[in-house]
């Protein structure tokens, strides 16, 4: 999977690459789901499989992954970067 041009290996890549709209449209193509499977987080990936696409999704998708909603997304980048 692709956030913000860079090839992410792990779910802290991610948090370091973060962007909402990226997120958001992995998860709705499923592809996010898939990515979980191929770097071996499984059980995050079942978790991502069991949010519905609707208007709280990014909200359970920040639960999954332990972020605070609150953040923006430089904040939480920043955040992952340490």
């Amino acid at each position: 999977m692709v956030m913000r041009g860079v090839k992410l290996n792990s779910i802290k890549e991610m948090k370091r690459n973060f962007s909402v709209d990226e997120l958001m449209y992995s998860f709705c193509s499923g592809e996010l789901e898939i990515w979980l499977r191929k770097i071996g987080e499984s059980s995050v990936a079942d978790k991502v499989s069991g949010i519905p696409h609707n208007a709280s999704s990014l909200q359970k998708l920040y639960k999954v992954f332990g972020l605070n909603p609150v953040h923006t997304e430089e904040e939480i980048r920043r955040l992952f970067r340490r």
